[in-house]
C-alpha cells in the first residue's frame, strides 16, 4: 500500500457502520474530503458485519462492537476539531437476532458520546422501503448470502425494522441529528447495500447534511461515479486497529492510510 505523509487537519470526520461504509470506501472518502474541504482526519470503527454492541464475525475474522471498540478512546486522546459524524447501518443488529430495545441502547450510547463531542451527526435510516418491496423469494436469497446462520422471518424482519427505524427518528430529534431517510433507489435486488451505480450520489446526498455549503460540488449536475481502481484498492485493504482471526490476535499501527489530499484515516 502507498504510504504518504499526512497533512495536519483542521477538521474530523468520524465514520460509523458496518458493510455500506466498507463497500462505500472509495466514493465516501472523497466525499467526506471534498464536502470538508480536506485534509480530513477521518476515524471510525466499520466492517462487515458490524454489530454496535456485539463481537461479530465474518469468515473467520471477529471485530468488537462499535459501543466497545477503541475508537472512542482514541478520540478522547486526540486534539479536538470541529467534527461532522456519519451513523449508519444500523439494521445490522436486527438481522444478528438482537432486540429494538437493545439496539436503541447501544445507539443511544453512540448518541451521547457524539454530543459530548458537539459532532454534527447525520444517521441513515433503515431501509425499509425496499426491503418491503422484496418477493419472498428474493428475501429467502439475501439472508441466505448475508446471514445464513440466522432463522429470519420476513414479517418479524420488517416489522423490527419499520420500529428501530422510526425510533432512531425520534432519537435523532432529541439529540439535535439529522435523520437522512434511505431512499429505495439507492439499492437494487440487494436492498440493504447501496449499489454501486447509486454510491456517489448516494453520499453526497447524505453527507450535504453535515451543512458545509460547497457550491462545486452541491451545484454538480454530472457527480462522478466512477471511483479509482488502484484507490479503490488500496481503501479496501485497510486493517483496523485490533481484529482476531481464530485465537490471534492482529494489530495494526493507526492511521493505517493517508489520501492523497493528505487525511489520515484510522480505523478500529
Amino acid at each position: 500500500m502507498t504510504r504518504r505523509d499526512p497533512a495536519t487537519p483542521t477538521k474530523r470526520a468520524i465514520l460509523l457502520g458496518a458493510s455500506n461504509i466498507t463497500l462505500g470506501l472509495p466514493w465516501l472518502i472523497p466525499a467526506v474530503e471534498e464536502r470538508l474541504a480536506g485534509p480530513v482526519d477521518i476515524t471510525g470503527a466499520w466492517g462487515h458485519g458490524r454489530s454496535y454492541g456485539e463481537p461479530s464475525s465474518l469468515l473467520f475474522r471477529t471485530l468488537r462492537g462499535i459501543v466497545y471498540s477503541k475508537v472512542w478512546k482514541r478520540l478522547a486522546e486526540r486534539p479536538a476539531l470541529p467534527t461532522s459524524a456519519l451513523v449508519t447501518d444500523v439494521g445490522n443488529d436486527i438481522a444478528f437476532g438482537e432486540s429494538p430495545d437493545q439496539i436503541m441502547e447501544w445507539v443511544t450510547t453512540v448518541f451521547e458520546r457524539l454530543d459530548a463531542m458537539d459532532a454534527r451527526t447525520v444517521v441513515t435510516g433503515l431501509p425499509h422501503a425496499r426491503l418491503s418491496e422484496q418477493s419472498a423469494t428474493n428475501f429467502f436469497i439475501v439472508r441466505l448470502l448475508f446471514f445464513p446462520e440466522y432463522p429470519l422471518r420476513q414479517p418479524d424482519i420488517l416489522s423490527k425494522v419499520a420500529e428501530v427505524n422510526g425510533r432512531v427518528e425520534e432519537l435523532c430529534e432529541k439529540f439535535g441529528n439529522t435523520f437522512v431517510p434511505a431512499q429505495s433507489e439507492w439499492y437494487s435486488l440487494d436492498p440493504i447495500h447501496i449499489r454501486f451505480r447509486r454510491q456517489r450520489t448516494a453520499w453526497e446526498e447524505i453527507l450535504r447534511h453535515w451543512g458545509e455549503h460547497r457550491p462545486e460540488i452541491d451545484e454538480d449536475p454530472h457527480p462522478l461515479h466512477r471511483a479509482n481502481p488502484l484507490r479503490a484498492m488500496e481503501l479496501y485493504t485497510m486493517r483496523p486497529e485490533r481484529y482476531d482471526i481464530f485465537a490471534e490476535k492482529f494489530i495494526t499501527t493507526q492511521p493505517c492510510y493517508t489520501t492523497r489530499r493528505g487525511s489520515p484515516i484510522s480505523m478500529y
